[in-house]
């Protein structure tokens, strides 16, 4: 049997990469407007989940992100992170720099920047679907 985590709500799967730089960081990935993960596990964390908070995808039990739509990047600077480099991190990472190009995060290690982590939640109100392979093939 396989599972399908839906949200209820627009823009609730998020993919985030952080990068720091001495005593700099980068946080920034994608929101997407749709989408869902799917388990073959049938998900337990339903009874203490907290809408609020959500839950790393990699902390569901055969969790992975299923189809996703409507994508947009994002990107947040803490304050230790100048005004005039945060513009090229920006440029680079909106792939509007013609100065550069790799992708954003061969860039930000180019840079001196380290990747010190990348995950992707769920948050918002959920439901769990169970999907029947089977029943899919009859239709």
């Amino acid at each position: 049997m396989d599972y399908q985590i839906i949200p209820l709500e627009i823009g609730s799967i998020v993919e985030r990469h952080v990068f720091q730089s001495s005593n700099k960081e980068i946080k920034c990935g994608m929101v997407w407007k749709l989408g869902s993960v799917l388990t073959q596990i049938k998900p337990t964390f339903t009874k203490s989940y907290d809408p609020n908070i959500g839950i790393c995808i990699q902390d569901i039990p055969g969790g992975r992100i299923g189809e996703i739509y409507s994508g947009e990047k994002v990107i947040y600077f803490s304050d230790t992170v100048l005004e005039d480099e945060q513009e090229e991190l920006e440029e680079i990472f909106y792939e509007s720099s013609r100065k550069y190009s790799k992708q954003y995060a061969d860039v930000f290690h180019d840079l001196g920047w380290i990747e010190i982590g990348s995950e992707s939640y769920i948050f918002g109100e959920i439901e769990v679907i169970e999907i029947n392979k089977s029943a899919n093939i009859y239709k």
